[in-house]
This record gives structure tokens, sequence and C-alpha cells, in this order.
């Protein structure tokens, strides 16, 4: 019985002992099957890495940039074989076990610029973002252009070091070097060409003005004046020229200033009536009441671009209307945006030629348009001075049907009293004259310059104030001057021969009470930023050449004791304002024709005629033709620069436009050594100068 039993229970045990040998087999032959693809995967592991390692290895070797890459220490692990190229001192290491890497970068960069880029490469270590930059090197002699960026690598959000790229821009930056080069001879042509043809240009437009005033032939007279219509057409086509070469070159700039919106408006507006005198077309003006009307802007390059789009709508509408339309949106306490748009009724233009109507040099729908005159570039310079003032320009128009030009520039106010009823602003700022409100008896000023016309105007423009002038022809007798007496403000004068301003400016400092006296600037070189260098230089302020009444009330306001300004009576500012003598509209004398502009001249002697022709007979009296030819004939360039610069300020105080800017050429040439300009514009120049000085000698000044 027992027998049977442990029979049964070997039995049982052998039958599971055999299922334990049947898993464990089938465990076993699981096991073989993983381990074969576990050995599988292994192999392709090795053989993808060994590929992968294989593709890096021929990507930095045959890469045509310098690539380099380190760990967080800075000590390189990985290059390209460009590197190889500048070095083989650290061919083995580097491979082996890497180096640092400013032994390993000291073979391509040294001193500041090795500096610099461990610098950012520290900053990339420690999580900065490091902007790619332009680096110029010289190996060997031997210039090279990098472009070098720096990129941190990151595994599992730890920074495990830096990727160095340097690639080679030396052929682009080249190329982009010289198309510059190209863009800037192309530039200095057309502005030298446009100055060498003026001159010519120049000299016809006189002589058809000689004809026009001795001539007693009728025929010859037409003939003539034919002529100067063609040479003023021309001479506006060689301004756009010049004009775009400077915005080209970067040479032009905004000259900000005080100015009037009414104004500037009258000024277009009647510009653009005179042009449609002939046509059956009306100018229409919708002008906001409410725009500012004392703006600080460039009001000569603003009213050029008016003039150019409107000029533009004149030419092409022969029928219908031309409306100027002006708006303004305060932007915060002290600037506004103005909003221009110029709609007219004309040809219109087509659809496909709106993308290329602001190019230069381009004149859309030439085969309608071929008897408009013009260079195609008022447009492309009105776009270029529009984006300058911080503003943009579009153009919508239908063709057959009309055109409307609407643009927008930031200005910055001078004050926020409304523009109003455009008419009646009009009114006042052509009819009336600058009016000092109150005197100063006790003040004590010493004005210095070397010019005595510059001295009559300084102190005609102070009489108003019955203030006690004394007056300096040098700097240094104005430290003579100085030191005999005290002065509330002197003014001084920039540009004098032996002691310039600054000098006598910075001597007059050391002296007893010079470091407590204002002294302002007298300067016809009034730039934009011209008050940030002089205060810079030491001056408390400055005044442009020619002074304007209103810039000197502010001086003298700013700087004169409180206690020693009187206000004056109303009665007699009344009657200083009916006086026959300072009402603007001082008449031209009709045979005399010279290029003065009698309107500007009083507006810079307080519309007083007596003090106007007094500057005339100084202008006259006080010419410098002889000092310009000696000089010139000596090749003195420094002092005949102090003498054109006298002559430009001079001239445009009594309203001589253009010889004031045929000297501030001369000067500018001067300045930038390009004598061969002067000796061809030399002797044109003392033609025109020569002629106003006889004219105006001939009786021009001479009361009525």
């Amino acid at each position: 019985m027992e027998t049977n039993d442990e029979l049964k229970h070997l039995q049982l045990e052998n039958k599971k002992l055999r299922r334990e040998v049947k898993r464990l087999e089938k465990n076993t032959e699981l096991l073989r099957i993983a381990n074969e693809q576990a050995a599988r995967t292994q192999a392709y592991i090795r053989k993808d890495s060994m590929r992968q390692a294989f593709y890096n290895d021929q990507l930095l070797k045959t890469s045509p940039y310098l690539l380099m890459l380190t760990n967080a220490e800075l000590t390189t692990v990985m290059t390209s074989d460009v590197f190889f190229a500048y070095t083989d001192a650290f061919t083995k290491e580097m491979i082996e076990r890497g180096v640092p890497l400013r032994d390993a970068m000291a073979a391509i960069l040294a001193g500041d610029d090795l500096e610099k880029l461990l610098q950012k490469c520290e900053e990339a270590v420690q999580g900065m973002d490091v902007e790619p930059y332009l680096l110029r090197t010289f190996i060997d002699g031997e210039k090279t252009d990098w472009h070098i960026t720096i990129k941190r690598m990151i595994d599992n959000n730890v920074n495990v070091g830096i990727n160095i790229l340097f690639v080679d821009m030396t052929e682009i930056v080249d190329a982009m070097e010289r198309a510059e080069e190209a863009d800037r001879a192309k530039s200095n042509f057309l502005a030298n060409m446009s100055h060498e043809i003026r001159t010519p240009m120049n000299a016809i437009s006189g002589m058809t003005e000689f004809i026009l005033r001795d001539s007693s032939d009728e025929v010859a007279k037409r003939h003539a004046t034919m002529i100067k219509s063609a040479s003023k057409t021309l001479l506006a086509i060689i301004n756009d020229i010049l004009d775009f070469s400077k915005i080209e070159s970067g040479k032009m700039e905004l000259i900000e200033d005080t100015y009037q919106m009414a104004s500037l408006i009258n000024d277009v507006a009647v510009m653009t009536e005179i042009r449609l005198a002939k046509k059956p077309v009306k100018l229409k003006s919708e002008i906001d009441p409410d725009i500012p009307n004392l703006l600080i802007g460039d009001e000569v390059r603003l009213k050029q671009i008016l003039i150019n789009l409107l000029g533009n709508a004149v030419k092409f509408t022969n029928h219908g209307e031309i409306t100027l339309k002006m708006g303004s949106e305060k932007v915060d306490d002290s600037q506004c945006r103005i909003t221009v748009a110029v709609s007219d009724t004309g040809i219109g233009i087509r659809e496909s030629d709106l993308g290329s109507i602001f190019s230069s040099f381009t004149q859309v729908d030439t085969k309608r348009n071929r008897s408009v005159e013009g260079t195609g570039l008022g447009l492309a310079i009105s776009q270029r001075l529009i984006r300058m003032m911080g503003g943009t320009i579009q153009v919508e128009s239908v063709y057959g049907k009309g055109t409307t030009f609407s643009f927008d520039i930031l200005s910055r106010v001078e004050s926020w009293e409304r523009v109003g009823k455009i008419e009646e602003r009009i009114h006042n700022v052509t009819e009336t004259a600058f009016q000092v409100n109150f005197s100063a008896p006790d003040a004590r000023i010493l004005v210095v310059d070397d010019n005595e016309m510059n001295l009559d105007v300084v102190e005609g423009i102070l009489a108003p104030y019955d203030i006690k002038i004394v007056r300096a022809l040098s700097g240094a007798e104005s430290m003579v001057k100085f030191s005999q007496q005290e002065f509330d403000i002197i003014f001084m004068d920039h540009m004098m021969p032996v002691m310039d301003g600054v000098e006598a400016m910075k001597k007059i400092r050391k002296m007893p009470g010079g470091k407590e006296t204002a002294i302002i600037a007298l300067t016809a070189n009034a730039l934009s930023g011209a008050a940030m260098e002089y205060k810079a230089l030491g001056f408390q302020d400055f005044l442009a050449k020619p002074i304007e009444p209103q810039d000197m009330d502010r001086i003298l306001r700013r700087y004169l004791p409180e206690e020693i300004i009187q206000p004056v009576d109303e009665t007699a500012l009344s009657s200083s304002k009916s006086a026959p003598e300072t009402v603007v509209g001082m008449p031209a004398v009709a045979s005399t024709e010279v290029a003065i502009d009698i309107e500007k001249g009083l507006k810079y002697c307080m519309g007083n005629k007596k003090f106007y022709r007094k500057m005339l007979k100084a202008f006259a009296q006080n010419e410098k033709i002889r000092d310009l030819e000696t000089l010139f004939g000596a090749k003195d360039w420094d002092n005949y620069r102090i003498a054109v610069h006298s002559v430009k300020g001079n001239a445009l105080t009594i309203g001589a436009v253009s010889i004031s800017e045929h000297a501030k050429a001369l000067e500018f040439a001067v300045k930038e050594d390009r004598i061969p300009y002067i000796e061809e514009n030399h002797a044109a120049f003392l033609v025109e100068y020569r002629t106003i000085v006889e004219a105006l000698r001939g009786g021009f000044y001479q009361d009525e």
C-alpha cells in the first residue's frame, strides 16, 4: 500500500518535473531568441554609431566652415579640418584629449579680437544668448571677414558646452564694399556734375538778365525770356539731381527751426496758383483749423515735398481742380503728426505703373507724357525726405480720372496755438512785422564780429530794446573790452581770423567774471544739432545768422536779469505798430534786376525799411571782392573760407539768397578740400557778387 502511494507520488513529481523542464526549455528558447535579437540590435547600434561617427567625421573633414565644439570648461571636443589649415600645433592633442579654447583660437585671433570671442563664449556657457557678429582679421597680412555664431549645447536641460561657427564672408563683404563704393562714386559724380553744369547755367542766366535789363530790341528780349525760362527749368532739374545725390550719399540733413504753418501753406498755394494761371484748373484748400501754427522742423524740405506733389498735379491736370488737404493728430505734449493729401482730376496712373511711381529717374506712361518736363526724381526725393521726417507716403489713382498722394510726417510743436481760418492767419503772417514789447536800458551787451555789417545788424535789432551796445571787431579786442567793464551778455561770432570765437570765449571764461557772463555764439552754420555742439564748447546758447528778431527776443528774455527788463508802454507799442517805417512791403526798384528777396531781407530787419536800406548800403560799402581776389590768388584757403562765410551771412541778411548759397558752396568746398571746385567757380561767384554790389551802389538802397 505504501509502495503504491510512493509510486503515485513519484509519478506526480515526475510529471511536474517534465512540465518544469518544458517551461525551462521554452524560456531558454525565448532567452536565446532575445539574446540573438539583442546581439542584432547591438550590431545595428554599433554599425549606426560607426556610420554616424563616419558622417560626423566626413562633415568635419568636408565642411567649408570652421566649426569648433567645446565642453562646459571651454576645452575643445571636436573641430572641422578647416581649423588645421591655420595651424598644426595642436593636431594630436585636439584629436586625443582636446586643448583649452584660448590656446586653440590663438592661431586665428589675437589681442582684443581673441578676448572678445572668449568673453562671448563665457556668456554662452553661462546661459546667455549671444548675437552673431562680424569680425575682420589679418592673418599673415591677408584680410579675412568672419561671421561668428556662438550657441550653447544642452542635454537634459544641462549646458554641456558650446559650438562656435566661423563663416568666411570675405568675398561677400568685398562685394558689398565695392557696391557701396560704386554707389558713392555715382552719387559724387551726380553731385559734381550738378555743380559743374550749374556754373555755366548761372552765367547764361546772368547774361540773360543783362539782355532783359539793357536791350531795347523787343525780339532780343523775347528770345532772352525764352532762354531764361529754359535755364530755370534746367536749374530745377540740376537741383533735383543734386538733392537726390545728397540723400543717397547720406549728406542730406534736415535743418530744424521754428516756422509758421500758415506761412508755409500760403507760400505753397501762391506758387501753385501762379503755375495754374494759364490752365482752367482751380486750386482748393481744405486746411484743418486745429493744426498747430508754430512747429519745429525743416520748413524748406516740407515746402519742397508739397511743391513737388502740387507741381506734379499741375503738370498732369488740364481741367477740373487740385485739392490740398491738411490735418494733424496729437501724439504727445510736444509732438503731432501732420497729415497731407494732394488730389487732382488729372490723367491718372495705370495700376501696373503704381509699383514704380517712386523709382528714381522714372516717369511712367512716357508715351502719353513725353511733353512733360522733369527728371523723374521729384517723387523719389519726396519719399525719402518724408521717411527722414518719420512718415510714409501712399498713392491712389484711377487711370483717366485722377490721382491722390497722401503722406504724414512727425513734427515737434513749439506752440499749440491753432492755425485757425487760414485766410485770416495768412493775412497776419504777411502783413505783421515782429514787435518788441520790452526794453532794458540798464543792460550792457558786447557784440563781437570781424564784419562791421554784422555789428550793424545786431545793433539795429537791439535798438528798440534801448540796450547799451559795445562793439568789438576781433577776439583780442573783445578781451580788452571785457576787462574794462561788465556785460550781461556777449554775442560772439564764431568764425574770425587770428582768434576765432571759440578761443576768445575760452579766454574770457578765465578772466574775472567770465564764468558768470552769458556768451552766445553767432554763426551762419546753423545745422541740426548746432545748439548742443556750441553748448558742449562752452557757450550758453547760439544765434543763427541771419538773426531772426524772434530768436533775439528769446535770448534776451532768457539771459538778461529779470530786474532790468521793463515792459513797453502799450501806447508806445500801439504807435510803433502803426508807424509807416515798419510796414512790410517795400517795393523793388523796377529798373534794377538784382537777385534780392526784399521781403526776406525786411524780415531780418524787423520790417523796418530804414534799417533795411542801411543794411543794403552796408553790404555794398563793405564788399570783400578785393579781399577774395587776393586770398584766391595767394591760395590762402583758410582765410578765403572765412571771407566767403562772411559774405554768406551778410547776403542772406539783405535777402540776396542766390549769392549766399554760392558763398556757402565755396565755404564747404574749402572745408572738404575740393579746391578744383573753388578754382572753377570763384570767377562766376565774383561776377554775381560784383553785379549785386554795383546795383546797390547805383541807388537801389536810396530813400524813396
